[in-house]
């Protein structure tokens, strides 16, 4: 009944071709690809995505200093803007349905002016009307705070939706995160089920799903009751302190190989005796 997908750019440097061969060796319906529109082969792209019959499932937002859409500085709020554009772009083109946006940048984890919470929510909402005329949702991400302070767990994401007031802007749920910053992770999944439009899954220890300490039953006993029709998006992670540094990373095929079917066949597992 779940579609799964996985996070490509945690493969580091590998080419796209050899990730899709991988995902569809273990099941794979779908790939979330690095929000690099500028970089990216289109046409080769689709090619590939068609060769070996993978979706496009959502497009992974990369937010450094330049792209902060809540920052004091117009121009680097203009330019964060222009980029997510550009990922729904790049969205629209690849036949992907979600964006996801981080409301300010991975690594700032403190304020430095009082209104980047608005700045953020003024910047969204601009996005959000661009992203009705592409028919494209933005899932909003909450970050741990250790590596975000301005939307850190569901709570805050589900009230910063609701200010930006978009009928395309939801938000998403990464159980890493959750696992960090959730009192009760049911009962903040209940909370905020209406806008729940996308799931990453990884362990505590950001491995892959069954290798931490992570019980994944109630949760996606909870995402088969909701009848979630979103993509189950695997994004383990190395131990590093920024996850965007995995991209330049050239780790044994190997561990991608046994993460990669570790994910999938621990929730597989589960869902399959719920």
């Amino acid at each position: 009944m779940f579609k799964y997908s996985l996070t490509q750019w945690i493969f580091g440097n590998e080419s796209l071709e050899e990730s899709l061969k991988r995902l569809v060796k273990y099941g794979y319906q779908g790939v979330e690809l690095a929000g690099e529109p500028d970089f990216i082969d289109i046409n080769k792209t689709r090619e590939l995505l068609d060769k070996y019959n993978v979706e496009c499932s959502s497009i992974c937002g990369i937010y450094n200093e330049e792209r902060d859409l809540s920052s004091e500085n117009k121009e680097i709020r203009k330019n964060a803007i222009k980029y997510v554009k550009k990922c729904i772009n790049m969205a629209n083109a690849l036949g992907a349905r979600i964006v996801i946006v981080v409301p300010t940048y991975v690594g700032k984890v403190e304020a430095k002016n009082r209104e980047e919470w608005n700045n953020a929510v003024a910047s969204v909402r601009e996005l959000g009307d661009y992203a009705k005329q592409h028919n494209i949702i933005l899932a909003i991400e909450a970050i741990n705070r250790y590596e975000t302070y301005l939307v850190t767990n569901l709570y805050n994401a589900k009230r910063f939706i609701e200010e930006v007031n978009s009928e395309n802007v939801k938000m998403m749920a990464d159980f890493f995160h959750m696992n960090l910053e959730e009192q009760d992770m049911i009962n903040a999944l209940t909370i905020t089920s209406d806008h729940l439009v996308h799931v990453h899954i990884a362990d505590n220890t950001r491995e892959a799903a069954g290798l931490g300490q992570t019980d994944f039953t109630p949760i996606m006993s909870f995402l088969k009751k909701l009848n979630y029709s979103g993509y189950v998006c695997m994004e383990f992670l190395p131990s590093v302190s920024n996850p965007y540094l995995v991209s330049e990373y050239r780790t044994e095929s190997s561990l991608y190989e046994d993460y990669t079917r570790q994910s999938i066949e621990h929730i597989k597992g589960i869902v399959n005796h719920l």
